[in-house]
């Protein structure tokens, strides 16, 4: 990320009583000009930066839906343009994924799946280029998974089936990262029992794990109150979900807390009503 550069203009004055009455200089004194800076332009922003910074802009408004996709869109345009660059790739799979999981929730499947397919492209370019990285495994199973949920059960249970297994191996390479605990909990919670690898005891358990790891994180609050809610503790959920408002907020990443507030408030009315 290239930081803005900053100019600085040093004016040296040299006060008359300063100076020698019997030798007046004809100029500044050397030392003076010697202190003087290299005074040059700013660097203009590489285009990669540039585009970079307009889409994390319109992102941070991912409040209002068609500014959600315009970031979505943007970081797409901008991943495929620059495929060796890691951390595009991360911000494609990421923006994907939050958007994916927002068409879902309105009721379209098809952009749903369209839109995590997009994210898992990022995510495995991400994966190339360092394929021990945790955060293009972390996306590439975010996203997998969320394509899979949109398209029916069956391509549901298809797309976790291997996901067990490979959230397991990341906790292994990285025991105090907490995503991969948050993400094996979530996928305990929501998976059928009855069909899968479901069981919302173990989903609990994983997502206290991840909380020790992760602390007050927004969204992982979230998933732990629902994990209370699925066990049936509507009290301790509302707790979690009230743990929310007064949630750390994830550097740089302010826009995306406001949005997990918003939903705690909702989901506490749901409980109450």
């Amino acid at each position: 990320m290239s930081r803005a550069s900053r100019l600085l203009l040093l004016v040296v004055l040299t006060a008359p009583s300063a100076l020698r009455a019997e030798e007046p200089p004809a100029s500044a004194p050397a030392a003076a000009v010697e202190a003087a800076p290299d005074v040059r332009a700013a660097p203009a922003p590489s285009p990669r930066d540039a585009a970079f910074a307009e889409a994390l802009a319109v992102y941070k408004q991912r409040a209002s839906e068609p500014r959600h996709k315009a970031s979505q869109e943007k970081f797409v345009t901008l991943a495929a343009q620059y495929p060796k660059d890691y951390d595009l790739q991360i911000w494609c799979a990421r923006t994907s994924y939050y958007y994916a999981h927002r068409r879902l929730q309105a009721g379209d499947s098809d952009a749903c799946s369209l839109i995590a397919r997009q994210g898992v492209r990022c995510a495995k370019r991400a994966r190339e280029i360092d394929p021990k990285g945790y955060d293009g495994r972390y996306w590439w199973v975010m996203d997998r998974v969320k394509a899979g949920t949109s398209t029916g059960i069956r391509a549901a249970l298809k797309a976790v089936k291997p996901m067990r297994e490979f959230l397991e191996k990341m906790i292994a390479d990285f025991p105090q990262r907490f995503e991969a605990y948050m993400c094996l909990g979530v996928l305990y919670r929501e998976l059928p029992s009855f069909i899968s690898w479901g069981d919302d005891e173990k989903a609990l358990l994983y997502l206290k794990k991840a909380e020790a790891l992760g602390g007050r994180n927004p969204e992982l609050l979230l998933e732990v109150a629902e994990a209370y809610l699925k066990n049936g503790d509507d009290k301790a959920a509302i707790e979690y979900f009230q743990k929310v408002e007064t949630s750390d907020v994830p550097t740089h990443l302010e826009w995306e807390t406001d949005d997990a507030r918003q939903w705690a408030r909702k989901r506490i009315k749901d409980i109450r009503d």
